[in-house]
């Protein structure tokens, strides 16, 4: 794709429509032949349909375009993931009717433009409202149920049961809103229209979700956010890191933000909090800087309260308070640098890969278990590198592809004191 003007993309990441259409008006036909190419011929049709939708995408994430080359990366990866996403339904629709889709007209530039803008400037369906709506008529219903049924009870008598009826209703009705909130999310995250956000090693910024909430996200992170976000549902699942400064919901009524970390779920309402779920992690740690956030364990459905100031850690049902320096170890990149205390120098390099996108290994086994701690700023790779030799007496040479290679160095007077 060819690169645009660097001050057309300042603009965008400051939220000008303006400067998105000038955007899209330029590069439409090589999104359109870009997603052409990579539907194929048998689904080329829909290439206005993913064009349409990876812009969209683009205006969303417009604040972590820092330049035009951070621009074009994106809109090329949104049209290869809006593509396959395309071929599974096709393909999902296909297996069910035995037939493909429709085909659909390209729209010319002036149309895609007002498709757009069109989207961009829908309300909000006030789904909230109309559940409400639903469970009065539902509540109205049983009450006329009862009335019927009833033969002649004494009016006392006939309140009392109209209180219970009240009381039983709405209890079941809170818990089945629950449960069907819960189903609601988990067909969410498995539709084909997912949307997925991530991180490179040695990679961090800062993105702003569809209901304004802005993101920072850790290196090597992934978010998923399901079509249906900020509609109908506010959640998302996290495998990496991130800080979040959620968005007031603009319907009071409506769903919270939340965070899906393993088997944990991560509520909260204006506040900022940071929530940590490696893989290889053996905890989810999450950080409350303003607000309160309400942490649940989906397994048990336990849940409990974390406040400002106060930082946990979840393991095997068990919430503890994270302080002091294993609180730095979790959540220092959020102050731009990371902590290790005592960690066996096998898990420390892979660290430094991750967060500075480092070519390095450990070619010396005999050295995986030597303790290391330090503390190191995430704005230079070279100090970084530096800072581990001297730690952990190691020695460092390039191995093939320029490989960082770090092995055990020979031990001197002053060493073996």
């Amino acid at each position: 794709m060819p690169t645009p003007e660097p001050g057309v993309v300042t603009r965008l990441a400051s939220g000008d429509e303006d400067a998105l259409v000038t955007l899209y008006r330029q590069e439409y036909d090589t999104l359109l032949a870009a997603a052409g190419e990579t539907l194929g011929h048998e689904l080329a049709h829909f290439r206005g349909r993913v064009t349409h939708k990876a812009m969209l995408d683009a205006w969303q994430a417009r604040a972590r375009f820092l330049n035009p080359t951070a621009f074009t990366a994106f809109l090329e990866e949104a049209i290869r993931q809006e593509s396959d996403i395309q071929r599974r339904k096709h393909a999902a629709l296909h297996r069910r009717e035995g037939q493909g889709q429709a085909h659909v007209t390209i729209a010319t530039v002036d149309e895609a433009v007002r498709a757009l803008l069109d989207e961009l400037h829908a309300p909000a369906a006030d789904h909230a409202k109309a559940a409400e709506e639903a469970r009065a008529v539902k509540r109205a219903h049983t009450m006329e149920h009862v009335e019927r049924v009833a033969q002649k009870p004494k009016w006392l008598l006939y309140g009392a049961i109209g209180v219970v009826a009240v009381i039983a209703i709405v209890g079941a009705q809170r818990m089945l809103d629950k449960a069907g909130t819960e189903v609601a999310v988990d067909r969410a995250f498995k539709g084909d229209d997912v949307q997925n956000l991530s991180s490179n090693k040695g990679q961090r910024g800062t993105l702003t979700l569809r209901d304004g909430t802005k993101a920072t996200m850790g290196s090597e992170t992934r978010m998923r956010v399901p079509a249906e976000f900020s509609t109908t549902q506010r959640t998302i699942e996290l495998e990496g890191t991130a800080t979040f400064v959620v968005a007031p919901s603009t319907n009071p009524q409506g769903p919270a933000f939340a965070v899906r970390a393993g088997n944990t779920t991560v509520t909260a309402t204006g506040t900022v909090f940071t929530v940590r779920n490696y893989p290889e992690d053996s905890a989810v740690v999450v950080q409350v800087t303003e607000g309160v956030v309400e942490f649940k364990d989906r397994t048990t459905d336990a849940v409990q309260s974390v406040k400002a100031g106060e930082a946990v850690r979840y393991a095997n049902g068990a919430m503890s308070p994270l302080e002091g320096v294993a609180r730095d170890v979790a959540l220092a990149w959020t102050r731009d640098s990371i902590v290790f205390d005592n960690a066996p120098l096998k898990r420390v390099i892979p660290e430094l890969v991750r967060w500075f996108g480092l070519n390095a290994a450990l070619v010396d086994e005999s050295a995986g278990d030597r303790p290391v701690s330090m503390r190191i700023a995430l704005n230079s790779s070279g100090e970084a590198t530096q800072a581990l030799t001297k730690a952990a007496n190691l020695s460092l040479s390039f191995g093939k592809d320029d490989r960082l290679e770090f092995s055990a160095a020979p031990e001197t007077a002053t060493t073996k004191k």
